[in-house]
């Protein structure tokens, strides 16, 4: 049988098991977290070879986790008891649920944790609220005289009156800070113009005008997509169109086009035929001195009869000659 160990060395025993824990923190200063710390180090070293003290300390620390259950118990049985009646979220279509807040985390009542589809977040509202492209936040349609002090009504007095401060009247004209940051996408409620707060143009759109936004890259792939699965071939935009005309129609084979192509030459020619003997008629008339009611260009003049722009050149040459020896007679 081994020999009892005595007190004495036991004491020692655990002293120096506490000095190798603790050592080096004896140079330091003695703050409230080391003498915790030395504190617990020195329980545990005592309690570790008595078995009576450590049992106890674990069933202090057992019962301080029930009553911590119960409690927790007792809270969700409560909250469970007298919880409002909550309707269950309906999403519209189009809109991330992620956007909308949880109801049931609203009143503390969501068990889902991360695997809620809702946004868990208070703040989200807030976030996913846009900015309002056609009103001016620097507009203040509550203010009015009766709330406006001694400087506030000077400064009215003199922006009227006076010709420096008409310079920098307000205008309706839309600031092209405003355009620019719209068109980049950097207008947010954080924006500044570069024009100061006290810029005199516009910082909204007028009413009714739709902004032109850039096609992004993914927005032009869906547009062709889109586009390509609307669009029909040919021999599809035929049979539609054939399908149209009617059961009381006549098939197009080789022989009736042939002669529906002999008649459409022989209506043309016949055509041709008449607005010729028209012209040549005209023709004669204007020849004969006569009015025909038909007028002709020169191009189509020369065309039709070279002869009658020949015979008008002979004639001017004739007259030339007999000016020149009228003149000439007259010395």
């Amino acid at each position: 049988m081994p020999p009892k160990v005595s007190k004495k060395a036991e004491t020692q025993a655990k002293k120096k098991a506490v000095e190798d824990k603790t050592f080096g923190l004896k140079n330091k200063n003695k703050s409230s977290k080391v003498n915790k710390y030395v504190q617990q180090v020195q329980s545990q070293v005592n309690a570790a070879g008595n078995p009576k003290a450590r049992k106890d300390a674990e069933d202090r620390k057992k019962t301080i986790e029930d009553k911590k259950k119960a409690e927790e118990q007792k809270k969700a049985e409560l909250a469970e008891l007298f919880k409002p009646v909550q309707q269950q979220q309906k999403v519209p279509f189009g809109v991330d649920p992620k956007t909308i807040l949880c109801s049931f985390f609203k009143v503390g009542q969501c068990q889902k944790g991360a695997k809620c589809k809702f946004s868990h977040d208070a703040n989200v509202e807030r976030k996913a609220a846009k900015v309002d492209l056609y009103t001016d936040k620097r507009d203040t349609k509550d203010e009015n005289m009766e709330t406006w002090d001694q400087a506030k009504l000077e400064e009215a007095v003199n922006s009227k009156h006076g010709a420096k401060d008409n310079l920098n009247k307000p205008t309706d004209i839309v600031c092209k800070y405003f355009i620019e940051a719209i068109e980049s996408r950097k207008y947010g409620w954080f924006w500044e113009c570069p024009n100061g707060a006290g810029c005199k143009y516009r910082h909204a759109l007028p009413p009714g005008f739709v902004l032109k936004k850039k096609e992004t890259e993914e927005e032009r792939r869906e547009r062709e997509e889109r586009e390509r699965e609307n669009q029909i071939t040919i021999e599809d935009f035929l049979e539609t169109e054939r399908h149209k005309l009617g059961p009381n129609t006549t098939p197009v084979t080789a022989e009736s086009f042939a002669k529906w192509k002999a008649d459409r030459k022989s209506r043309e020619a016949a055509l041709q035929k008449d607005a010729a003997k028209a012209k040549q008629e005209a023709y004669e008339k204007a020849k004969a001195g006569m009015k025909s009611g038909m007028s002709f260009s020169g191009r189509e003049l020369f065309d039709f009869n070279p002869d009658w722009a020949e015979g008008d050149m002979d004639d001017d040459e004739g007259a030339m000659d007999e000016y020149i020896r009228e003149e000439s007679e007259d010395e």
